[in-house]
């Protein structure tokens, strides 16, 4: 499946759209009375081309934003919808509000200029309502209910369940096609936030990247996960050397060595 695609309707009423760059997920979760949009990807440029597509959807106008987590790929189009509501994790709000700026300058020195030009004039929009543990968004027939489930990708990964739908959208605690990202990771405690999330007991599961997937994929990565801490607890008791680490691990020598690095400053 190309990285680009169009609209998928992946249960009821929840249609899913991926885009480059960086494959990411955009979600829209609607119901009779209101309509919720999930990531909102890199840009004011990129976020108005979200809201081109959103007219192709029989949906009731937008009543809320959600982002999963504060990386740029999946939150600095926010900006594109005023005057909507802004929910997301408190450490999200956090992160955005204490390193966000940071993050964007390191962002767009990657980046051609022109790209460069976009990502620099897209403010950084921190929520204004705010998920401790969970929350609930009332559209009419059906609810949405925000969980934060614990530490995974990032200390702060927001999860939506639409019950009734049977869905899950994982934000970037689940990605397909590619390693997860351990960058800002938490590896000893990213296994059973995802065991939480498989008890959520959802058929349909959105990853922040890739395909649309379901509860065995999860099942396998988190299994990997958990293979990949073990290994890492290994290494820092001085059972295991690194070379043995990245020779016995699930992920690619990229992967295990940010794993490595993130459980040496995370094992508290």
């Amino acid at each position: 499946m190309p990285a680009v695609t169009a609209w998928q309707e992946v249960a009821d009423r929840i249609w899913v759209r991926r885009y480059d760059p960086y494959d990411v997920n955009v979600t829209v979760v609607a119901g009779t009375d209101g309509a919720v949009l999930v990531d909102t990807r890199t840009s004011l440029a990129e976020a108005a081309e979200v809201r081109e597509h959103l007219a192709a959807l029989p949906i009731p106008p937008l009543s809320a934003i959600v982002l999963t987590h504060h990386h740029l790929d999946h939150c600095l189009g926010a900006g594109a919808f005023p005057g909507l509501p802004v929910w997301g994790t408190e450490g999200c709000r956090a992160a955005l509000r204490s390193h966000g700026i940071e993050q964007r300058e390191r962002w767009v020195a990657d980046l051609p200029e022109d790209e460069a030009v976009d990502v620099r004039a897209s403010p950084l929009v921190p929520p204004d309502h705010t998920v401790r543990e969970q929350a609930e968004l009332d559209l009419g027939d059906r609810r949405v209910v925000l969980c934060y489930l614990g530490r995974g990708h990032t200390d702060h990964d927001l999860v939506v369940h639409v019950p009734a739908a049977g869905t899950v959208l994982a934000g970037d605690l689940v990605e397909v096609g590619a390693p997860p990202d351990l960058e800002e990771a938490y590896p000893f405690a990213w296994p059973a936030t995802l065991g939480r999330l498989e008890a959520l007991g959802a058929d349909t599961v959105v990853p922040g990247h890739g395909g649309p997937t379901g509860a065995a994929f999860v099942a396998t990565q988190r299994e990997e996960l958990a293979h990949l801490a073990a290994l890492c607890r290994e290494a820092l008791g001085g059972r295991r050397g690194p070379d043995a680490v990245l020779h016995a691990s699930p992920f690619p020598a990229a992967t295990t060595r940010l794993a490595l690095a993130r459980a040496a400053v995370t094992a508290a």
